[in-house]
């Protein structure tokens, strides 16, 4: 369902922000059979692809077999208000280098490349022009309403693009993964904006939020007409996994073909939510799109404060790598400066925090290596991404919850990988990160005795081989 919902403690914990309320349940697609196990999707269709006169067609207006869609979007809450908690030493923590940034070596980095001559198409709720983005935000189209300007109700993908291309402030310590990339804004669903729909089988009227998979299908397309390097995704989808597996096939037709034509497709891995239940370790009962779509899409988990897998985040086969998802900061929506929390759309506040924060470090990541390798293609620069993660200590080549481990920038940027055209061997071994886990505590008093153990048997062992060669030269000599 969301890419936070889990993470919420709020009378709207079904509302996702992230992904804007596009689960199965609420939006019918056409179920297609899956080959293969649970969690493995069918084959693209490329007939499902939408047309171009559909992609250019704003608003989006829902009309299938079940659905008829009554009216356009309506606003059912007053906008993103700015936050009574203004930046003062209450929050001191806002001022200073978040400590995800400090652990990911955000800055260390930017010393190799910044973003420059990339553009991230930011599929969500809009983009504020927010100050530190100034210069760097083009409006790519609004499936809600069809506005000429650059417009975000929810806060989200202001939160989003900040934390992909946030220009460096020196009153504070935050700064985007990608400073100098420039933004592309699509936006395509909000939870603070309904639209009547009417179920043509039973005549039953309903008012879900805006958006679904298939004006997110459109929205990727538009983003591949407008020339993204990289797209980012924090939206999921959350449907049960079966015989025949409910899918999204515009989507999946769609992001096949954005990657076909060399664009990194960077998504959010969904959060756990009454609607999206956690997946047991090695069984799929719950996919999420488009996050399941295979080498299409680099699917991100998020860990949490400590770089743990965080427990919201949902797992499986499809993860591809992971990226900080609590204790978030990005740029406030509607004012300048940055903010660590949101409003809904009943005015609760909530923090930033989920895997559609998670998402938005890999594609800001994703735009500094298509700067510093430019001729990688899309998926290499994805197989970089994979191959240079941080896999936790004695961990498998790939995990359920992490996927390939979590990011490392500096890695991703200068190690050199035997597989890609005129790399030298032998590859560099990259630098390690710190602030990954809390170590479990040692008995170091059953190490030192080993250890004196260990010495002492390598003394008496000196001592024998000693006396055998005294033995031997004694029996050798003439007497």
């Amino acid at each position: 369902m969301s890419a936070r919902a889990g993470y919420r403690r709020t009378p709207l914990l079904a509302v996702a922000v992230a992904l804007l309320c596009l689960a199965g349940p609420a939006w019918p697609l056409a179920a297609q059979p899956a080959d293969g196990s649970p969690g493995v999707p069918p084959p693209v269709d490329p007939a499902a692809l939408p047309t171009p006169a559909s992609v250019n067609a704003m608003p989006y207006v829902v009309r299938n077999d079940v659905d008829w869609q009554t009216g356009l979007a309506e606003q059912q809450a007053p906008c993103q208000q700015q936050l009574q908690q203004q930046i003062t030493d209450s929050k001191p923590d806002l001022h200073a280098e978040p400590a995800a940034q400090q652990r990911l070596q955000i800055r260390q980095a930017q010393q190799y490349a910044t973003g420059r001559g990339q553009l991230v198409a930011v599929i969500d709720s809009g983009v504020w022009p927010h100050p530190s983005l100034r210069g760097r935000v083009t409006n790519g189209g609004d499936y809600i309403e069809n506005r000429t300007d650059l417009f975000d109700c929810d806060g989200h993908g202001t939160a989003v693009a900040g934390l992909i291309a946030a220009a460096p402030d020196p009153t504070i310590g935050f700064v985007g993964v990608a400073p100098d990339a420039r933004i592309l804004s699509i936006r395509q669903a909000s939870t603070f904006y309904t639209v009547p729909l009417l179920h043509l089988q039973d005549g039953q009227s309903r008012r879900p939020s805006a958006g679904d998979t298939v004006s997110m299908a459109q929205a990727v397309m538009r983003a591949v007409q407008l020339h993204a390097t990289v797209i980012n995704i924090s939206e999921a989808a959350c449907f049960r996994a079966g015989p025949e597996q409910d899918n999204a096939p515009a989507l999946h037709a769609a992001v096949h073909d954005a990657v076909e034509r060399n664009v990194v497709v960077v998504v959010a891995a969904a959060n756990t939510s009454p609607t999206c239940p956690q997946n047991r370790p090695g069984v799929v009962t719950t996919i999420s799109s488009p996050g399941w779509f295979g080498d299409d899409v680099l699917t991100v988990a998020a860990t949490d404060d400590t770089g743990q897998p965080a427990a919201f985040s949902i797992r499986g086969p499809w993860v591809a790598v992971a990226a900080p998802g609590t204790g978030v900061v990005s740029l406030a929506d509607g004012r300048a400066g940055v903010t660590n929390e949101l409003l809904d759309a009943h005015g609760q506040a909530y923090p930033l925090a989920g895997t559609s924060f998670a998402a938005p470090y890999v594609a800001g990541l994703a735009a500094l290596v298509r700067e510093r390798f430019p001729n990688l293609t899309a998926r290499q620069v994805t197989r970089r991404i994979e191959r240079t993660a941080q896999r936790p200590a004695g961990s498998a080549e790939r995990t359920e919850d992490l996927g390939y481990g979590v990011i490392n920038p500096v890695a991703a940027l200068t190690q050199v990988l035997p597989e890609e055209p005129g790399a030298p061997a032998p590859p560099v071994r990259p630098a390690r990160l710190d602030g990954l886990g809390v170590p479990p505590g040692q008995d170091t008093l059953a190490r030192t005795i080993a250890l004196a153990g260990s010495a002492a048997a390598l003394g008496v062992l000196g001592l024998t081989l000693l006396v055998v060669q005294t033995v031997k030269r004694h029996r050798r000599s003439p007497g």
